[in-house]
């Protein structure tokens, strides 16, 4: 569950259609965009960040909505961990600090690394787990916030600029764009998902926007019920947090990749490539919404 939520959501709190009917968010540029960004997430809005990104069509639209509901119960997730654990909390704080300090991990690295690329001899996977997954829990946009300053934005035409993190790529050779769309004049963030890379293994198709809603909709209720566990007090720390979380992934998440693994084959079959997994047969229902 920790490379799940992390790959899909850690790159979204950095690279997060328009937000201008919200009073104080701007779009007007490739910098406001970037500072509305962060203002979503200092006034609690996290959920807002998704319509920062721009979106093929309705399809990619449904799922970006679905993944802003779950970056808003994130969100809420981690207000109830400072609420129930506020020293756990400090403490883990401060390690990230002295993280940043003895290693040179920044909040943005520390975000694809999940704060242990000092440390991944110590300690068992699960102990490496639970520690990404605590840190994601209490302080999700911990990079955001913490980077903010670093995020500019380069020009490369009247409608196009490059994301940058201090002066180069955030990942490399991975490019995130702004464009300003044509129509409404606003600058959004456009999502790497074209790349070479990625093709043959991420689809646009209604199908494929389904199945990954599907994934996101699992992933959202498990956040959903580790806040109601906070809230009636049935966690007793940040530790016991994670854990059930990972209880819970094990329980939830399999039909869901399951799902993205038979779609991939699909996909792959149709355009006559290869099929790495071997799998095969037709995507399952994705699971149901709570």
């Amino acid at each position: 569950m920790c490379g799940v939520l992390r790959w899909i959501l850690s790159p979204l709190v950095i690279v997060l259609a328009s937000c201008s009917r919200d009073p104080g968010y701007s779009q007007a540029s490739p910098e406001a965009t970037i500072a509305t960004a962060k203002q979503m997430v200092k006034d609690g809005k996290a959920g807002l960040l998704v319509k920062l990104i721009h979106s093929d069509d309705e399809n990619m639209r449904r799922c970006l909505n679905r993944l802003g509901h779950t970056l808003a119960h994130l969100q809420d997730l981690a207000m109830e961990l400072n609420r129930a654990f506020p020293e756990e909390v400090r403490k883990l704080r401060e390690e990230a600090a002295s993280q940043t300090a003895n290693s040179g991990l920044s909040g943005l690295a520390r975000t694809f690394t999940g704060g242990r690329a000092t440390s991944r001899r110590d300690g068992s996977p699960a102990d490496a787990m639970n520690s990404s997954l605590t840190r994601l829990f209490a302080s999700p946009f911990e990079a955001l916030e913490e980077e903010s300053a670093n995020l500019t934005a380069l020009q490369l035409d009247q409608e196009t600029s490059s994301l940058l993190y201090k002066g180069g790529p955030i990942i490399p050779a991975v490019p995130i764009l702004l464009k300003q769309d044509p129509k409404d004049k606003r600058w959004y963030f456009v999502l790497p998902i074209d790349l070479p890379i990625l093709n043959g293994y991420f689809f646009k198709t209604p199908e494929a926007w389904r199945t990954y809603t599907g994934l996101i909709a699992t992933l959202d209720n498990i956040v959903k019920d580790l806040t109601q566990d906070v809230r009636d007090g049935k966690l007793k720390s940040l530790n016991d947090t994670a854990r059930v979380a990972g209880e819970k992934a094990f329980t939830s998440l399999p039909f869901a990749i399951i799902a993205i693994d038979r779609l991939t084959a699909a996909e792959r079959r149709t355009r006559g490539l290869s099929d790495p997994s071997g799998s095969s047969g037709g995507t399952p229902k994705t699971p149901p919404l709570k």
